[in-house]
């Protein structure tokens, strides 16, 4: 390794996971974004960043990724460790007790215990078919990899929680406005023909009232987010400030927004354990209502000269149009991929790296 100075950062929430942003304090979210400024600093010199020597991260991709897969294989090398990509099909998946198969499944106890004893974190990604479309299921996957693993657990999306997404998006605003207090954030349906999970607007709503924002949700009837997601919102604005409203009108929410995030997800009606059964079809044909529901020019002018943002992929022509994603004037959307290479490195340098003493 050569030889640098190894910032104070580094170690300083050795051991422990990171399932979702609201497991941690607005201070502690705070500390890992002052982190990711001086390694996106760093990055951007080209400076060594080798403060994770040897370590090693397991990447569990139940479902395909181009940001997410990228930003972590790149960003542990840069911190000087390695990364072990991961796919279901090309092992014995990874199973919860209820999912048993002889001689293609493997209990998650087995291979979290397993994967600790071989490198320093274990990061998943697992939602939609691959949760069996059952809200909660992807959660529950990673929650019981959590609690076999020895060494820390990361979670890279599952059907409740996107937190990485989370922690770059504010990132990307906080580069914008410095000070997000009482700014107002939009997170809007936006429609899609694909089916999507509700992992990116909850996490964009309780990272949004962890900043104090005015915190705008915006959506039809139907796709109403988890209510246990909707109360955290609530205290998270009672504890820090701001506020949090939810409303059924795209142009109402949009009107004066200083950030706006239309998105994506599926009416939950139609899944469990909201209904017996999967009902693509019948969640489809609902999401067919309403593709009034994007973001155009026409949008973004009723805004207060607004930020546009969105996770990616964005579906073009259907989420919001092009001239919206490629504005270069008010358009996030770039900003905030590349910030998800240099939050998961904050992360990583400080869950996966040793306490100083």
């Amino acid at each position: 390794m050569i030889s640098m100075t190894i910032p104070s950062y580094v170690g300083s929430m050795a051991g422990k996971d990171f399932l979702n942003t609201n497991d941690y304090t607005q201070k502690e979210i705070a500390a890992i974004l002052t982190a990711s400024d001086d390694l996106k600093k760093k990055f951007r010199r080209r400076a060594s960043t080798e403060y994770l020597p040897g370590r090693t991260i397991f990447l569990l991709f139940y479902n395909r990724s181009l940001r997410t897969r990228n930003s972590f294989e790149a960003g542990i090398y840069h911190l000087g460790g390695h990364a072990h990509f991961l796919s279901p099909s090309d092992m014995y998946t990874p199973t919860l007790p209820e999912d048993m198969v002889p001689y293609q499944t493997e209990a998650i106890a087995d291979v979290g215990r397993v994967l600790s004893r071989y490198g320093d974190a274990i990061a998943i990604r697992v939602y939609g078919d691959a949760a069996k479309w059952v809200i909660g299921r992807g959660h529950k996957i990673i929650e019981e990899f959590a609690r076999w693993s020895n060494v820390p657990v990361l979670n890279m999306e599952d059907d409740v929680y996107h937190p990485f997404q989370a922690l770059a998006d504010m990132k990307s605003i906080l580069e914008v406005t410095p000070k997000p207090k009482g700014k107002k954030f939009v997170v809007s349906y936006a429609y899609s023909g694909g089916l999507k999970p509700l992992a990116v607007p909850q996490s964009c709503v309780l990272i949004g009232t962890q900043f104090a924002m005015d915190v705008v949700l915006a959506h039809p009837k139907g796709f109403e987010l988890e209510d246990s997601l909707i109360k955290s919102a609530r205290e998270n604005s009672d504890r820090y400030g701001g506020s949090f409203e939810v409303v059924n009108d795209m142009k109402e929410a949009f009107k004066d927004a200083d950030f706006v995030y239309p998105k994506a997800w599926s009416p939950k009606s139609f899944v469990p354990p909201y209904n017996i059964t999967v009902d693509k079809n019948g969640a489809s044909e609902y999401q067919d209502k309403f593709k009034d529901w994007k973001c155009t020019q026409e949008m973004m002018d009723l805004t207060n000269k607004g930020k546009y943002m969105h996770c990616g992929p964005a579906d073009r022509g259907q989420e919001a149009t092009d001239d919206v994603i490629d504005n270069q004037t008010y358009s996030l959307y770039f900003e905030q991929a590349e910030n998800r290479l240099h939050v998961q490195k904050a992360v990583m340098a400080m869950i996966m790296g040793s306490k100083r003493r």
